[in-house]
């Protein structure tokens, strides 16, 4: 009896090995945090978009996946930008992003900048350049391991890296198309050294292609939005997403969301007024991993708008 507990005990550990490799492989193909409120969070997504509404915006986030999975990713992310007065079309914002899975810690902190450029029939558009530093933390003493000894698991290592990014948005009033790479070195630890290596590696950059359109029926908005995400080493992923305005007085958005790695997204939003709107949204997943997160993934973001006392505020309606 003592032998078969034990055995039990050692095959429950093969098992949680098994699925933290599963889950490691997935990020290690994309290892860019997927945000639900990405038309919300596009300072973060594509340094293009830093500047481009009329004052000092951002947006806090946080994301907890994967509820009852030991070791799911929780991230918190900052973003604030703002254009800037003293240089025409110029825009500057900050981001600030910090990553945890399993036993690694990813913090990266940005500084990105963005032109405008005028174009015909009230078209602008915005390309933008971010740079940066990221440190990854792997911390192995964490891990749940079979056999003790390996000097993998044994010790906790820290590095620091550089980052780059770029991308272009082009946007009116109704409608916005945005193409970024936000990040074009990747931060891997090699376990045949045993270090943490920033390098570029173009099987891992992360390309996004996105957009969207604001239809007005009978005073009922309509905002469908599509992002694609294209990373060489891994399969295509899809977000398709659509979200309404019901009552034209009452500033409530509510939308659903598709994601084509198998995982439904109820969206909603609520403007408090001119500076303050909140944000939620929660993941379903119709894959298997629902059997070990039962409570999906959640999402919540506190978006505001301030105006300097020399700018009127935002001289049009953004609702992206």
């Amino acid at each position: 009896m003592c032998k078969m507990n034990i055995n039990m005990m050692s095959i429950s550990r093969y098992i949680i090995v098994i699925i933290a490799l599963g889950i490691a492989s997935i990020c290690n193909a994309q290892d860019q945090v997927v945000y639900n409120n990405y038309i919300s969070n596009q300072g973060i997504l594509n340094p293009a978009y830093n500047g481009t509404r009329d004052n000092i915006s951002g947006l806090v986030i946080f994301r907890k996946q994967w509820i009852g999975f030991d070791g799911a990713p929780f991230t918190g992310a900052l973003n604030v930008h703002s254009p800037i007065d003293a240089v025409q079309n110029l825009g500057l914002g900050v981001v600030v992003e910090n990553d945890h899975i399993g036993f690694t810690n990813n913090l990266a902190v940005n500084v990105a900048g963005s032109y405008r450029l005028k174009l015909a029939h009230g078209m602008t558009l915005a390309l933008g350049l971010q740079l940066g530093f990221k440190n990854v933390v792997y911390d192995g003493t964490k891990a749940v391991i079979v056999d003790y000894g390996d000097p993998v698991f044994e010790g906790r290592i820290s590095k620091f890296g550089f980052n780059f990014g770029t991308g272009g948005y082009l946007y009116t009033d109704k409608y916005f198309v945005g193409l970024s790479i936000p990040k074009f070195f990747s931060n891997k630890y090699d376990t045949d050294k045993q270090e943490i290596r920033n390098i570029v590696r173009f099987k891992d950059v992360h390309t996004y292609i996105y957009g969207g359109y604001i239809f007005d029926v009978d005073d009922i908005l309509i905002k469908p939005t599509g992002l694609v995400r294209i990373v060489p080493g891994a399969p295509l992923t899809l977000d398709v997403s659509c979200s309404f305005k019901p009552m034209k007085d009452y500033d409530l958005w509510v939308g659903l969301s598709y994601r084509t790695v198998s995982e439904l997204v109820f969206m909603a939003e609520y403007r408090i007024d001119r500076k303050w709107t909140i944000k939620y949204s929660f993941d379903y997943s119709i894959s298997d991993i629902q059997t070990y997160a039962k409570a999906g993934s959640h999402e919540i973001g506190l978006q505001f708008d301030f105006s300097p006392k020399r700018r009127p505020g935002i001289r049009s309606m953004r609702y992206f």
